[in-house]
C-alpha cells in the first residue's frame, strides 16, 4: 500500500506527531471507511480551530477510532498500523472499530 500525504501546519503536531499526516495515512487504508470520533467521549484531537476526529495522540500511543469496511478486522488493523507507523514510528497504535458499513450486496448465480 502506498500513502502519499503532505504535512500539516505546525498546530496539528501532539507529542512529536502530525495527526493530519495520521488522519491522511489510515483514510488511505482501502479497508478503512472514514475516520469517527464516535461518542462525545470518543477519539478526537483539539486543535486551534478545528478538530481531527478519529485520531487521539497521548504519551506514547495514537488511538486510532474507525468505522470500517466489509472486511477482516485483522487485514483492517494491519492497515491502519502499516499506515500510522510510518507517519509515527516510535507510537504504539491502538485501534477502535467504532463501526462497520453494511456488507456488499450478495450475487446470486441463475
Amino acid at each position: 500500500m502506498i500513502v502519499t500525504v503532505v504535512a500539516g501546519p505546525d498546530e496539528a503536531v501532539v507529542d512529536g506527531v502530525d495527526v493530519d499526516l495520521v488522519a491522511a495515512a489510515v483514510r488511505g487504508c482501502p479497508a478503512v471507511a472514514d475516520l469517527v470520533a464516535g461518542s462525545p467521549s470518543g477519539a478526537a484531537t483539539y486543535l486551534p480551530s478545528r478538530r481531527v476526529d478519529g485520531v487521539t495522540v497521548t504519551a506514547g500511543t495514537v488511538l486510532i477510532q474507525v468505522r470500517s469496511r466489509w472486511a477482516p478486522v485483522t487485514e483492517l488493523v494491519a492497515q491502519i498500523r502499516s499506515a500510522v507507523g510510518a507517519v509515527a514510528p516510535l507510537h504504539r497504535v491502538d485501534v477502535i472499530v467504532a463501526d462497520i458499513e453494511d456488507p456488499p450486496p450478495m450475487r446470486i448465480s441463475p
